[in-house]
């Protein structure tokens, strides 16, 4: 119930202000002074009270459930196992192995040899001489004609030409006579030296040269001849011959027996042992607590509204608000 109060009222705010506003701007608008009041009409205002809504915050109590720690205790088992040894007779069955012998029949085989003559070829190596020929490389004398570069060359006693004091040909120190009129011509040498003079001729000479020549002289060959000849021999090869025999064979067998031995058994028994624990659980409680919240509640406000003339003209002139003055 006491929400939809609060709706409702919340529905009403919304409707009125929209009212409140449009009453508030149409009252300032009627209430303010007009540029000429001389020829404005007279707008008489009112005061309204309009509901207006404004948001409080109060403190209200809440139920909520809170969770309170509790120290319990509870009994629990502790299962202990417990060995235990007994010893008990039990029947078994065993194998054992006896001997056992048996004959046995088998097949074998033996060698047989077996020779029987025969006609074989063999190669003999024999020596044989015959005549033949051999080539021999021997060296032979020939005349053959080659060119050789002759020097017919002459002395020729020639003045010395000396560089920085020295003969260019004959290598010693040259005196050398300065001019007597003092010009600047290059001063004379005094000594002499003799000069060989070049003459190269091509002369062709007859010269004795040794050339190898094979010829075939006769001589005697040894070779060495395979001659066939035939030889008796005896042949022998081997021949596996079947046969049975009898044979004594050692073999074991298992054998049952049924025998009683005392054998250890091992239990384990469950033992069960209560134990007191404690442990600490959550209990939910209910608990009421103050708590801020935020309402809207709609507040009466006093408001100026303006209240329209009865005559048309005040009204049109109202609406439009023309001046008397241009």
């Amino acid at each position: 119930m006491v929400r939809k109060a609060v709706g409702g009222l919340l529905a009403l705010g919304f409707l009125l202000v929209p009212l409140a506003v449009w009453a508030q701007s149409a009252s300032e608008s009627a209430c303010q002074p007009a540029c000429q009041p001389a020829c404005a009409p007279e707008v008489t205002c009112v005061q309204k009270t309009v509901l207006t809504r404004q948001w409080v915050t109060e403190m209200r109590k809440v139920r909520c459930v809170e969770y309170v720690p509790q120290l319990r205790e509870y009994t629990t088992y502790r299962v202990h196992w417990v060995k235990e040894t007994n010893v008990v007779e039990k029947t078994c069955t065993e194998w054992k192995l006896e001997p056992r012998v048996k004959e046995v029949k088998c097949v074998g085989y033996r060698p047989v040899w077996k020779s029987e003559p025969y006609e074989y070829t063999v190669y003999v190596p024999k020596i044989v001489k015959e005549p033949g020929t051999r080539k021999v490389c021997k060296w032979v004398e020939v005349e053959e004609p080659r060119k050789v570069c002759v020097d017919e060359g002459h002395w020729e006693e020639r003045p010395c030409e000396p560089v920085h004091g020295i003969c260019r040909h004959c290598h010693r120190r040259v005196i050398v006579d300065p001019p007597s009129d003092g010009a600047c011509c290059p001063p004379k040498p005094v000594c002499v030296c003799k000069v060989w003079v070049p003459n190269p001729v091509v002369k062709e000479i007859k010269v004795k040269v040794c050339k190898p020549q094979i010829v075939e002289e006769p001589c005697e060959i040894t070779k060495c001849v395979w001659e066939p000849q035939k030889r008796q021999g005896t042949r022998k090869w081997c021949e596996w011959e079947r046969y049975e025999y009898t044979k004594k064979v050692c073999y074991y067998e298992c054998v049952r027996h049924t025998v009683k031995k005392p054998v250890c058994v091992t239990t384990w028994k469950k033992v069960c042992e209560p134990v007191v624990k404690k442990c600490t659980v959550l209990v939910p409680q209910i608990v009421e607590k103050e708590v801020p919240v935020k309402v809207c509640k709609l507040v009466p406000t006093v408001v100026n509204v303006p209240v329209r003339p009865c005559h048309l003209h005040h009204r049109i002139l109202a609406r439009r608000a023309v001046c008397c003055d241009p």
